[in-house]
C-alpha cells in the first residue's frame, strides 16, 4: 500500500493559513512536529509511532509536547523520536524537564515511557513502516539534517483540499512548482510530475531549513533521481544578507540550487515562506523558477 506524503504544515512563521513544518508519511511517521501537527484528530495522532526531527528550532518542534500528551491511552505503542544529539539535548534541558513540560521519557503510558529518544547522525538510514528514510547534512544556524524518503509513495494527497492543509496549500504557502512551469494550489489540483512514477519506488526529498551552497548542492546530487524536492525559501531577494545571516534561502538562491543539480527533480515544492513576505516571495519565485 502506498504511503501518502501529507504536508500538514509548511509555513515559515505565524499568520499564514498553514501551520509550521510537519509532514506525515503514511499514517504512522512524521517528519518534524510543528504546529501543522495540530490539524490531525486525536485518533489520527494516536496512530503516529515515529517522529524524525530535523533540528531543534521551535517551528519544527512546537506541537511535540502536547501531541505526546494524547498518548497515555488508546495506544499500544511508545512514540519513537529520532533526532540529532544537539536536538535531544535541547529537548531534555528546555522542554521535557518537568518544569516547562513533563519528562515523557519517564512518564509511563500503556507500554512504558510515552517517549523514547534515539540519537541519529547524518548518513543514518532508518527503515520505518516499510519506507527508507536517509538523513543528510544541510547548512543551517544549528545542527540540522534533510530527509530523503524512498518507498512506495503517493504524492497526490498533499495537494488535495480539506485534509488539514487549509487554503494555503501543500507546499509552502499554497504553491507547488514543477519543471514544466505549472503552479498548482490546494484547491483539488495536482502539479504535473507530482504523481507517483510507475517504478516500484518513488523518492521524496525534504531539505528542511538550510542556506544555499556547495554542501547542499553536493548532498542533493548524491541522492540521484528525485521525484519531489521540497525546498525552503524564507526571504525575498532584497533580504539576501538576512537570509545569509540566518542561513535560509531567497528565490535567487533556490534558483541557483536547482540549476546546480545534475538531474532536475520531477517536481519542486517550495516551503517555509515567511508570512510577512508571502506575496513578494510568490512573485519572485514565479519569476525565477516558473
Amino acid at each position: 500500500m502506498a504511503q501518502r506524503i501529507h504536508v500538514l504544515g509548511c509555513s515559515g512563521g505565524m499568520g499564514a493559513e498553514s501551520g509550521s513544518t510537519c509532514i506525515r508519511v503514511g499514517e504512522s511517521v512524521l517528519i518534524d512536529a510543528g504546529t501543522g501537527l495540530s490539524t490531525l484528530r486525536v485518533d489520527e495522532m494516536r496512530k503516529i509511532k515515529h517522529v524524525i526531527l530535523t533540528h531543534a528550532h521551535m517551528d519544527h518542534i512546537a506541537s511535540l509536547p502536547m501531541f505526546l500528551s494524547n498518548m497515555f491511552e488508546g495506544v499500544n505503542h511508545q512514540v519513537q523520536v529520532y533526532a540529532l544529539s544537539h536536538t535531544i539535548e535541547k529537548l531534555k534541558n528546555h522542554i521535557f524537564n518537568d518544569e516547562i513540560w513533563p519528562d515523557f521519557t519517564r512518564s509511563m503510558g500503556p507500554c512504558g515511557p510515552v517517549l523514547n529518544l534515539h540519537e541519529i547522525q547524518p548518513r543514518d538510514e532508518l527503515q520505518l513502516e516499510g519506507t527508507t528514510f536517509t538523513l543528510f547534512p544541510v547548512d543551517h544556524t544549528i545542527p540540522t539534517v534533510g530527509v530523503s524518503v524512498r518507498g512506495d509513495l503517493d504524492f497526490a494527497v498533499a495537494l488535495s483540499a480539506g485534509e488539514g492543509l487549509g487554503a494555503s496549500g501543500a507546499a509552502a504557502t499554497s504553491e507547488a512548482l514543477n519543471n514544466s512551469g505549472t503552479a498548482a494550489t490546494s484547491e483539488g489540483a495536482t502539479p504535473t510530475g507530482a504523481t507517483k512514477p510507475e517504478s516500484a519506488k518513488a523518492h521524496f526529498v525534504f531539505t528542511s531549513d538550510t542556506t544555499a551552497g556547495e554542501l547542499l548542492n553536493h548532498e542533493l546530487n548524491k541522492l540521484g533521481d528525485i521525484d519531489v524536492l521540497m525546498i525552503e525559501c524564507s526571504f525575498p531577494n532584497e533580504n539576501h544578507e538576512l537570509a545569509v545571516h540566518t542561513k535560509h534561502m531567497t528565490p535567487k538562491m533556490v534558483d541557483a540550487t536547482l540549476r546546480a543539480l545534475e538531474k532536475a527533480p520531477r517536481s519542486v515544492w517550495i516551503t517555509h515562506l515567511k508570512p510577512s513576505f508571502e506575496a513578494k516571495l510568490r512573485q519572485q519565485l514565479h519569476h525565477h523558477i516558473l
